[in-house]
C-alpha cells in the first residue's frame, strides 16, 4: 500500500486521515498532516470478522488496487506533429481523415494542433489509418529516469504549496 500524500510504501500500520475533507491512506510521517479518522469498529477494540465482532463470519480483505497500474500506454508528447506530418506524407485532407476515422473534423484539427489530447479510441484509430504509433509504454517512458532525478508531485507537495501561500 502507499502513502496517498508522500507516495511512500507503507510498511507496518496505516493511518486513515481527513485532509481538506478527503479521507486519505497516510503513513506515519504524513499522519499529522491531517485529521485521523476513526476506522469501523475501532473504538470497541472489535475486529470486523472476529468471533464475536458480527457473527462468526471470516473477514473479507478487500485488496486496494492502484489506478496507475492499470494504465499500460501513455500517449506520446509530440503526438500532434507526429499526425499532422503522418497526415501530409499520404497527401490528405483533415477533412479526409475526418471521414475515415469517423470524427468530427474540428476534433482531427485540435489535435493537430496539441489543443486537445485525443481518446484512447481515437488514437487507436488514427495509428491504424496513418500507420504510426502515438502510444508508449509506461515503463518505457520511466526507464530513461533515475532514481532522485525527477518526482511526480504528489499530494503532500499540493498541501506543502497549499500551505506556504498562506
Amino acid at each position: 500500500m502507499q502513502c496517498e500524500i508522500c507516495g511512500a510504501e507503507i510498511r507496518g500500520r496505516s493511518y486513515r486521515i481527513i485532509v481538506d475533507r478527503a479521507e486519505l491512506d497516510a503513513c506515519e510521517k504524513c499522519k499529522g498532516l491531517g485529521k485521523e479518522v476513526s476506522r469501523p469498529g475501532g473504538a470497541s477494540g472489535a475486529r470486523p470478522g472476529a468471533p464475536g465482532a458480527y457473527g462468526t463470519q471470516p473477514a473479507t480483505r478487500r485488496t486496494r488496487s492502484d489506478l496507475f497500474d492499470k494504465i499500460k500506454d501513455e500517449l506520446v508528447e509530440d503526438y500532434a506533429g507526429k499526425i499532422k506530418s503522418a497526415r501530409e506524407a499520404r497527401h490528405m485532407t483533415d477533412e479526409e481523415l475526418a471521414a475515415k476515422t469517423g470524427t468530427k473534423v474540428n476534433i482531427i484539427r485540435k489535435v493537430e494542433r496539441g489543443e486537445l489530447a485525443p481518446e484512447d479510441a481515437l488514437v487507436k484509430k488514427l495509428e491504424r489509418e496513418l500507420d504510426i504509433k502515438l502510444t508508449e509504454g509506461v515503463a518505457e517512458a520511466e526507464k530513461g529516469q533515475r532514481k532522485g532525478e525527477s518526482r511526480v508531485m504528489t499530494l503532500g507537495d499540493l498541501i506543502k504549496v497549499k500551505k506556504d501561500k498562506r
